[in-house]
């Protein structure tokens, strides 16, 4: 399992739905956070949501007509991808995609 690696000011967040059957890009709704445009409590809400989505990672995910949440992490030393299946995404994951935040 992949594990997160330390996300600073420098970090970036970008959160996508990708796959279905029509895979049509306004329904894709990609959500770019900067992590210099939050505060400290916002950086460690959203890390707690990356945690939870580390297990549910699945390369499987986009098969057929499943939707899944794509998560590209960058930060100053690398980049991580995670694919969560629609079905599997907490709560907070989906909030943070059509949001753009955590309320």
């Amino acid at each position: 399992m992949k594990t997160l690696p330390e996300l600073d000011k420098d970090s970036v967040l970008r959160v996508s739905r990708q796959g279905g059957v029509a895979a049509i890009h306004s329904l894709s709704r990609p959500r770019e956070i900067e992590f210099a445009q939050c505060d400290i409590s916002q950086r460690s809400r959203i890390c707690s949501v990356l945690e939870g989505c580390l297990p549910l990672d699945s390369s499987e995910s986009g098969r057929g007509d499943q939707r899944f949440y794509q998560i590209e992490v960058r930060y100053p030393s690398g980049e991580m991808v995670l694919k969560v299946p629609e079905d599997q995404a907490p709560g907070e994951l989906v909030q943070l995609w059509d949001k753009g935040e955590l309320l």
